[in-house]
């Protein structure tokens, strides 16, 4: 295990720690006497800290990733972009609080933001903390990384499901989760104050902000796709719809988080042009793993996602099903990584132009089918914008940097994974649709 832990497998196995602690703390939800329309609380309270904090996190992490293998920034760089993520984080709290009547009336049809001042408290501390497993992952400290993945997971499952399990109600479950937060920015702190990290730098910021400010855009409007549809589903439907919706809008967790780890944790490598040929093989194989672990798993949770959602959850979630199952489809999208090559190359303009395009078909055909199908209409927008944007950066990166998508893909087993999962999908949900 140790000498197969290397920096990639690690953040995988950690974001996959991550998700699948908030998987848990879904189904516990579920088994307890919380209700459905306080799920639907728990799950707008966790959308709208994500929405107001997602694009400039993942904008500016990626931005320090590509900034890790200068040496001038080697002690200052990681508590520098720490240092920014804390000032916006108390930022958004205060936007937050200032258009708390326009997420209200517009964004959640009229619905109060669940514990408002515990959600302030969460972004504040809790947006901030994401930072220590990026900290692990520059400094290549591998097994922490992992170690650090397991405690935190099972503090956070205590916090928030022992408080639903003796029944005290949605709120409690919330600050269990904002207590979890706080821990872990009070072990970024001694992280830096161990190590002798307090170290400022000016150079840094403006780099990283120059850096990041195209990122942050392009995370914006391309990764706020699940934020939209989640605004869109609350802006038509209930709470408990929009608890349905967001359980079956998970898309493959192993696809999201395996893929999206890979791609982050290779951007360093990018950033250095001298082995571009040797960085390509890496990712075309590290590509191809994937591919036949994650299609053959989507097959299977496609055909047994029906039946097995009402008992996983209850009876009442059945519906999600059909939403996980269009989410699943996005494992097409998910493995197609051209942005690797450009973010870590700092080509973010081409990044921009594609989320923008990505943003404005999401919408409209999420706005479009919902009139048709609902909920689902609302997922197949999303699957079909986000393939559109990748097929888009396979082009941009053909003809700017002249590198064939054959070099980091392998063409013919995904093109035949991705054609037997569309005909699998229309095949299980038309089943489901006869039975009934």
């Amino acid at each position: 295990m140790k000498n197969r832990l290397n920096s990639i497998s690690a953040f995988q196995i950690y974001q996959l720690l991550k998700y699948a602690t908030l998987i848990v703390i879904g189904i516990i939800l579920t088994k307890t006497a919380i209700s459905k329309s306080e799920i639907g609380e728990y799950e707008a309270f966790s959308m709208i800290a994500g929405a107001v904090s997602f694009f400039w996190l993942n904008g500016l992490q990626k931005a320090l990733l590509s900034q890790v293998d200068q040496k001038k920034y080697e002690k200052s760089g990681i508590f520098s972009s720490f240092v920014i993520v804390q000032f916006l984080s108390i930022t958004a709290a205060a936007f937050l609080f200032f258009l708390q009547p326009f997420f209200s009336k517009i964004l959640l049809n009229g619905s109060e933001i669940p514990a408002f001042g515990v959600l302030l408290l969460y972004i504040v501390f809790g947006v901030p903390a994401n930072q220590v497993e990026y900290y692990y992952l520059i400094r290549k400290k591998n097994r922490r990384l992992v170690s650090y993945g397991i405690l935190s997971s099972i503090i956070q499952m205590v916090m928030t499901a022992l408080p639903a399990f003796l029944n005290m109600g949605i709120t409690a479950v919330l600050m269990g989760l904002v207590v979890s937060a706080v821990l872990r920015y009070l072990w970024m702190w001694l992280l830096f104050i161990m190590n002798n990290e307090l170290k400022l730098s000016g150079s840094f910021i403006k780099e990283n902000l120059v850096l990041g400010g195209p990122l942050v855009l392009a995370a914006l409007l391309s990764g706020s796709a699940q934020y939209i549809d989640g605004f869109i589903v609350t802006s038509y439907f209930d709470e408990e719809t929009f608890a349905v919706f967001r359980y079956g809008a998970r898309e493959l967790p192993l696809a999201l988080l395996l893929a999206n780890a890979l791609s982050n944790a290779m951007i360093p490598d990018f950033a250095s042009k001298e082995m571009i040929d040797k960085n390509l093989a890496t990712l075309k194989a590290s590509v191809s793993r994937l591919m036949h672990f994650l299609f053959p798993l989507t097959a299977i949770l496609l055909l047994i996602s029906h039946p097995v959602f009402p008992i996983i959850f209850n009876p009442g979630f059945a519906e999600s099903a059909t939403i996980f199952n269009i989410y699943l489809l996005l494992v097409i999208s998910r493995l197609i990584l051209p942005q690797t090559l450009l973010n870590g190359m700092q080509l973010t303009k081409p990044i921009l132009n594609a989320a923008i395009l990505e943003l404005v078909l999401n919408v409209s055909l999420s706005l479009l089918f919902v009139q048709f199908w609902g909920i689902a209409g609302v997922a197949y927008g999303t699957f079909i914008a986000f393939l559109f944007e990748k097929i888009y950066l396979l082009v941009i990166v053909k003809k700017s940097l002249n590198v064939p998508v054959s070099s980091y893909l392998a063409l013919k087993p995904f093109i035949i994974y991705s054609v037997s999962t569309l005909t699998l999908f229309i095949l299980a949900e038309w089943y489901f649709v006869i039975r009934l």
